[in-house]
C-alpha cells in the first residue's frame, strides 16, 4: 500500500526537499524541490502555533550566531508563536491564502507582503511589471 501525502510527516517532507535541493539533475533538482515545498507549505499550513515555533527552534536557530539579527528576530518570532493561541488554521483560511488576487497590469498573481515599517501592500510577481498597490 502506497503512502498517501498527507501521511508523510514534516521532517520527512524536509529531509525529501533537502535531497531534491542536492540533487545532481536539475529537473529533479527544480521540478522535485518545488513539489516538495507546496507539500511541505501545506503540512505547515495544518500546525498549530506552537507546533511552527517548535520547528523554528529545531531547525532554524542553530542557522544563526548569537550576535546575528536574524537570530533576534527567530528568537522573537518563536517566543510569540509559542505564546499564541496555538490553534491550527482552518480549512477555509487555508483555501484564502492560496488565493492570489491577479495584476490588473499584467495578469500575474499579486503578492501579499506584511508591512513592518509601510502599510501592508500587494506587489505583482512579475518583477518587469512591478505594480504596487496598497493592500486593503
Amino acid at each position: 500500500m502506497e503512502p498517501n501525502q498527507s501521511d508523510i510527516g514534516v521532517a520527512a517532507l524536509i529531509e525529501m526537499q533537502r535531497r531534491f535541493l542536492n540533487s545532481e539533475r536539475p529537473f529533479a533538482r527544480v521540478v522535485g524541490t518545488l513539489f516538495l515545498a507546496g507539500l511541505l507549505k501545506e503540512r505547515l499550513a495544518r500546525l498549530t502555533d506552537r507546533q511552527v515555533g517548535q520547528l523554528m527552534l529545531d531547525l532554524i536557530w542553530n542557522q544563526f550566531g548569537v550576535l546575528d539579527p536574524e537570530m533576534t528576530i527567530c528568537q522573537h518570532a518563536t517566543q510569540r508563536l509559542f505564546r499564541s493561541s496555538g490553534r491550527n488554521l482552518t480549512a477555509e483560511e487555508i483555501e484564502m491564502q492560496e488565493q492570489r488576487p491577479a495584476c490588473p497590469m499584467c495578469g500575474s498573481e499579486m503578492i501579499h507582503n506584511f508591512g513592518i515599517d509601510e502599510p501592508d501592500y500587494l506587489e505583482c510577481a512579475l518583477l518587469d511589471c512591478g505594480l504596487r498597490i496598497q493592500a486593503t
